[in-house]
Formats: structure tokens, sequence, C-alpha cells
């Protein structure tokens, strides 16, 4: 559980600002790894593969033969990216590329180009045999990565990119949220480019998706924090001149029927010519959301020798309102096949920012009321935000280079007002926090094919510095003016080769961190940090028959987001206050991953060991009973294992999609609670989550598609917090497309028909207990209404530095 289900709130947000020497740094990096760029030149056979769509082909056989006896004298397998490059034995004369449900090709040595690319023909015959349906989302496992067709399956019609997702094996939604499963919340990456806002997802349309990669697992390339990612390829679409994509969505709540909202509107521009190609976006969101609870929370503790427990009984209403601009602008230059550099400026603002939050509870001292508490909080944010992206990407004979530098400023305004009365005179506080975060980023990564493997090395820096001041009135809580500055740098290096029965890549990731955090008015809690970490990575890929199988294994360290270090002590109301710790350890985190697929079922396993795991804990802050809430390291290990299988048949025009599995953690903790004997007690949080999800897709002539998606959730421990009842949504939706292309493309859909979205949370911390019902999703209707004038997928190839700061800010 992420926050105090109380009262959420704003939290410290950060960002960076790069020094000179971190400049520097980053200009050396780049110019030494330029210089490494020589030729090297070698005596294989070199090529790549493709399918008949122009993908790359991993693991297709390559077989070199010998004349005139035709036996089998050298060959090997290609690499992720489709790529062979084998020794040639003298006495080799032909070559053969050959993969399972395409035609074998063959070739003379005497007249092959080294370089040379194939590209695969599919048998017919073989795949009328095997394939189920032409109109079915393929689903393989490639590499480190279990693999969706979108394009020319049913799923190329349902929604835009958010849609997708939640439908392809690997991935859940849960409380609104797409998450990896037994994974948690994914990077995305959009052609190799870091998605750094979900309006891109939101405006990218089904229609140009042409797969999706699942990375439950991922290697050294990505940063230390990084446990999960997603891969989205488009199609490819040529020509040049003018486009754009223009797509809004408003949704009508059907019980609290207040004014349609709308939602989101993007519209997506780009004109290209020659090598050039210019973008922009403009995004305009209005959004309204709300939070309706039961809430019981008390504190136990010891005075005179006697157990008194406080708590509070009654309900929570929140009313949120969002709105603003973002504005993306940027041009990238082609300026041949193997060289292209371009830049995105990304501004965002909050016209509006606000919450509206009601409380009213009875309060009790054991079993006598001693109050009635009525509060309003209001608060107001302001939050600009300005970052960019620069990059370089070239090829020097047989090596790559890419280069990118990040820049964040971010601010956050916020101003509270509470105004609370009760049998004591009413108390009226104000508080104010200011902060901003500025965070510069350099990443560069040089690959090239050594052997008959791909070599990829490169270093990563990120410099993020962070101002913020809290004060409130009226109340004893100490004012915070906290300055935080970190500098980390990285270096990395993978390698990945076939084998004769299979892929293998092996990954080693180095960090060195300095955090230093100086709180001006209390020098108690200043700090001074180093760490030092190491993440090995080594990933399996093979063919065992007609069954894919993938084996993974990661170290990572996941650093606490910057909120979580903040001193700020948030005032719910009179007996619930929250704040972080900045003493907080990293999290330390193993994690083995297997996948299989065979035809249209897929499964998935992960097992997970987490050290100094970071939990929330409560206590009594005081001897009046106030519950404080706070973000702790827990003092035992952490286990979790998950699974899931996911079944993709076809029977006539229904298509379903059906997925099961389990997520169970193994975690124990010593409580102190003064209601037990001895005042300790041992609390285990072990019971697993069953939950499944049908997608179901039924596709009629003329282009019209429905969609009937039913999710269930089985009550389950989530960290520290039991979920009492079980969760059922039924969604419903139904979609058209028009004129050519299907430029125009319509979708109604009904949310949670059932009306059974509510979740029943009960944590335990020992001396102080919160139970919660927690309704955010009440049964709404959404109209989305999308126009795309001559799509064109920009080339922009820059993939983003300092992923791992983003994330925890």
């Amino acid at each position: 559980m992420k926050k105090s289900p109380f009262s959420p709130s704003c939290g410290c947000r950060m960002q960076a600002m790069p020094h000179s020497s971190f400049i520097e740094r980053i200009l050396v990096l780049f110019i030494v790894s330029f210089l490494l760029c020589t030729r090297i030149t070698a005596q294989n056979i070199r090529g790549s593969v493709l399918d008949e769509n122009g993908e790359p082909m991993a693991f297709a056989t390559v077989a070199l033969y010998s004349l005139p006896d035709s036996s089998v004298v050298g060959g090997g397998i290609t690499s992720l990216e489709g790529v062979f490059d084998i020794e040639r034995p003298e006495e080799a004369s032909f070559i053969q590329i050959s993969v399972i449900g395409y035609r074998t090709e063959t070739f003379a040595l005497r007249s092959f180009v080294n370089g040379k690319t194939i590209q695969m023909t599919p048998d017919t015959k073989m795949l009328s045999e095997v394939v189920v349906s032409a109109t079915l989302p393929k689903t393989t496992v490639k590499g480190d990565a279990v693999v969706t067709s979108i394009e020319g399956s049913v799923l190329e019609h349902s929604g835009n990119a958010l849609d997708v997702l939640g439908k392809v094996p690997g991935i859940i939604e849960r409380n609104g949220n797409l998450e990896v499963i037994g994974r948690g919340t994914p990077e995305y990456y959009l052609n190799g480019r870091k998605v750094t806002d979900t309006s891109e997802l939101r405006n990218l349309m089904s229609e140009d998706i042409k797969s999706i990669d699942v990375v439950s697992n991922p290697g050294a390339i990505y940063g230390g924090e990084v446990t999960c990612v997603v891969r989205i390829r488009t199609i490819k679409r040529q020509g040049d001149g003018f486009s754009y994509a223009l797509t809004s969505q408003a949704k009508q709540h059907i019980y609290q029927c207040r004014d349609t909202e709308p939602s989101w509107t993007v519209l997506d521009l780009n004109y290209r010519t020659g090598g050039w190609d210019f973008f922009g976006k403009l995004v305009y969101w209005n959004q309204r959301g709300y939070q309706i609870s039961d809430i019981y929370g008390g504190t136990h503790v010891v005075r005179d020798g006697k157990i008194i427990s406080n708590f509070q009984q009654g309900t929570l209403d929140l009313r949120a309102n969002s709105g603003g601009f973002q504005y993306v602008a940027g041009a990238n230059w082609q300026i041949n096949d193997n060289h292209s550099l371009g830049f995105k400026i990304d501004r965002s603002l909050n016209i509006l920012a606000d919450s509206h939050l009601k409380m009213d509870v009875d309060v009790f001292t054991n079993d006598t009321q001693i109050d009635h508490v009525y509060s309003v909080n209001d608060v107001d944010n302001y939050c600009p935000n300005l970052g960019g992206n620069l990059y370089y990407d070239g090829n020097f004979d047989e090596w790559n280079v890419n280069f990118n530098a990040d820049f964040i400023n971010s601010v956050t305004n916020s101003k509270t007002d509470v105004y609370e009365t009760g049998w004591t005179a009413p108390v009226e506080l104000k508080s104010t926090m200011e902060s901003s975060v500025r965070m510069g980023a350099g990443k560069l990564i040089v690959s090239r094919s050594i052997g008959s493997g791909k070599l990829q090395f490169g270093s990563e820096e990120t410099y993020v510095s962070g101002v913020q001041t809290y004060a409130i009135t009226h109340v004893d809580i100490p004012s915070t003016d906290a300055v935080m500055t970190e500098n980390t740098l990285a270096g990395f290096a993978e390698y990945a080769t076939p084998l004769p029965f299979g892929q293998l890549s092996a990954g080693l990731r180095y960090e060195h961190t300095d955090f230093n955090y100086t709180n001006h008015l209390d020098a108690s809690g200043n700090l001074v940090r180093k760490h030092n970490n190491w993440f090995p990575s080594l990933n399996f890929s093979t063919m065992a028959g007609p069954v894919g199988l993938n084996l993974s294994y990661t170290g990572k360290t996941i650093r606490p987001n910057y909120g979580y270090l903040s001193t700020e002590i948030t005032y719910d109301n009179r007996f619930t206050y929250q704040t972080g710790d900045p003493l907080l350890k990293n999290e330390i985190m193993r994690t083995l991953t297997l996948n299989a697929n065979w035809q249209w079922l897929t499964l998935s396993g992960n097992y997970i060991h987490v050290d100094n795991a970071i939990y929330q804990k409560g206590y009594p802050y005081n001897a009046d009973g106030v519950a404080m809430i706070q973000y702790a390291n827990v003092e035992n290990p952490v286990n979790k294992l998950s699974f899931y299988v996911n079944a993709a048949p076809k029977v006539g025009i229904w298509y379903p999609r059906v997925t099961v599995g389990m997520e169970k953690q193994y975690f124990t903790a010593t409580l102190i609670d003064p209601r037990v004997e001895g005042g300790v007690r041992q609390a285990s949080y072990n019971r697993p989550m069953y939950f499944a999800q049908t997608d179901n897709s039924f596709r009629f002539k003329n282009g019209w598609l429905l969609e009937a998606n039913y999710q269930y959730m089985s009550p389950c421990n989530q960290e520290i917090a039991l979920l009492e009842k079980p969760i059922h949504c039924l969604d419903m939706a139904v979609s058209k497309s028009f004129l050519k292309d299907n430029a125009l493309s319509f979708r109604l859909s009904v949310a949670d028909i059932l009306n059974c979205s509510i979740y029943y949370y009960v944590t335990d911390y020992g001396n102080c207990e919160i139970r919660q019902s927690n309704d955010h999703n009440k049964p709404c209707i959404q109209l989305r209404a999308s126009y795309r004038f001559n799509s064109a997928n920009s080339k922009y190839k820059g993939t983003g530095a300092g992923q791992d700061a983003k994330n925890r800010m």
C-alpha cells in the first residue's frame, strides 16, 4: 500500500540540476566511447534474417554444408536482432537458413555477399496445419520477452494502446493501473524510445501497433531499479508530407450524474520531408476523480498501567480536479541510413489541480466517545514541468553508437487549508509546501557483433538536486527546509550469443551513488550515504520442439522514491499524520523468471527475494494516541511467487483470451501490540491472490467489434494490507472504424457494470490498525473518437537517460 488510505496528499517531488563537472563527464564519456569504435575486421559469414513483415527473426537455424556429400561443417542460430555471424570453414560450399513454418533458403557461398539480408517466405502448407487462425493475436517467446503480434489480429481494433496492453499475456489491470503480473508497473518503450507520458499511449491507436513485448526480468542495459519493461513496436508507414491525429474522450458517471467530463484531447502533428521529421503534440486534459470510503482506525498505548485504545470511525469523501496543457515539440534528422540525431522539448502546466477532502468521524477512547470531528481539507497545487531530450544514433562499420542526454525541471507549490470542528473549539490550519527538482542525465550505449554474438556496453550518469520547504500553523508539527542531492554513475556490459541449442545472454551493471540530505531546521535527520551496487543478469532462450522457453535471472537495487525520503509530516486530521524517512535503505531484489509458449498457450512464472523491503508502518505518535503512518524498511526478507497461464483460441467469430494465475508473498513481521501477553506478537501476511481475466471479442461483418471483459481478484495480502473481499469487474465496449485505412474510429464503452470494484482493506501494524473501503470507479460510460490523416510515425530514436530518477519523482 503506497499511502495511508486516510488522505491522499501531495508528496515531495524532486528534479535535477546538472553541474559543470557532470556535463564535462558526459562529454568525455561520449568522446572516449566514440573513439573506441575503430574498425575490426573478421573473416566470418555475416547476414540478417527477416520475416515476411520485415521484422528480425530470432533463433533461425543457419547451417554451412560442404560438397559433394552435403555434410554439416558449421553453423549457428540468429540473435534476437535476427543477425548471424559465424566462422567459415574452408570446406564450406553453401549456406542454408531454416525456420519452422517458413520455406528453407539456400545460397552458394561463392556468390554470398557478407551482410546480406534474407527475407523468409511463409510455408503456407505447413502453416495451415499449425496456425489456428490468421486473425489470432500470435504470442511467442523471443529472447527476453513474451511477444504478442497485434497487426492483423482481433486486437488490431480494440481501441488505443492502453486498451490493447490490458489484453496481452503478462499484463493485468489492477485498481485502474496496468501491471506486469508479479512485477509491478512497467517502463514503456515505443520503437526503442522511452515513453514519458501516458497521453502518448492514449493517442496511439491499436491499428498502428505491430507487436508488444512484455519483459518481466530486464537485463543490464536497463537501470538498476527497472523491474519490468513493455516494448511497443508500431507499423512502419512510408511517405513524406503532413500528417496529424486527433483523439478525444469524454466520460459520464451513471449514478453520480454530473456534467460530462472532457477527459482529454490530444492532437499529434508531424511533417516529414526528405530526411527531416518535425513533430509536435498538444494535450489538454480536464479530469475529475473521487474516493468514497468508510474508515476505521486506531492506536493502542499503555498509560498508567492500562491499555488505552483510541480509534475513529466514520466516512471519507475526496473529490479531486486536474486540468492543464502539455506541449511537445521536436525535430529529427535522418542524415542517412547510418546516422540520425534529434531533440524534443516537453512542457506541461497544471492550470487546475485541487482536491476537496471531507472526513466525518466519531472518536472513541476505549468504548467511550470523546469527540466528533468534521474536517474539510482543501488543497491547491501549481505544478509546471519542463523537460527535454537530445540524442544521436550512428553506425560506424560494425559499431553502433547511441547517445542520449535528458533534463527535467519541475516545481510544485502546494497550499492546504484545513477547517476542523468538534466538541472542542474549531481549528483552522494552513500549510504550504514548495519543492523544486532538477535532473540532468546522459547515457551512452556502444554495440557491435563479436563472433556469432552481439556485445553492448556503455555508461550512464544521473544528477538530481531538490529543495523542499514545508510549514503548517496551529499544530505541533515541525517545519521542513531541506536540500537533497544525488549523483549516480553506472557502467554496464551485456553479451548475447547463439548456441547450438538456444540463445544465451549475460550482463553486468555497476552503479555508484552519492546521496546527501540536509534539513536546515533539524540536523538530526541529515544524511550522507554512498552506495556501490552490482546487478548481474543472465538470460537463456531455446525451442524445445514446438515449445518456446526462456529462463532469466537478475539482481536489482530499488532505491526509495524521493517522496518516501521526505521528513514532511502531513496532517490528515488531529488523530492521523503521515511522513517519510531519509534513513531508508535500498531494497535488494533478486528475480528468477520462466516463460513458455506453445501455439496459443503462454505460461510465465516469477520468484522474487527482497531484502530491506520498503513498506509502511503505523505507530502511536504521542501519548494522546495520534496515529503516525511512515515508510520503513521491514526487518525480515520478503519472498514472492507468481505465475499465470494465458489461452487465446478461436471459436467462430468469438476470440476469447483467458488468463488465470496466482500471486503470493511470504512475509512475517514482529509487531508491538500491548493487547497481547508480552506486548509483542508475530504477524503473517501470506494470503495468496488468485485472479482470472477473460477478454472476449466478437468480430462481425462490416468491421463491427463487440467486447465483453471480466476480471476477478480474490481476497489476499498486498504488502502489509489485507484485501478482505473479492473484486469483480465487468466492462463492455463496441467499436467501429470508417473511411480509408480506418482513419476515423469510434469506441463506446461501459466500465464496472456490476459496481463491484470496491476495495476493502485491513492494515495491521500491531499497536495501530486501519480498516477502510475505497470506491474509486463507479460505473461510467466513455466515448472516444479518433481521426488520423496521412498517419506517419515519427522517426525519433531518442531512448532517454536517467529513467530511474524520473520514476522516483
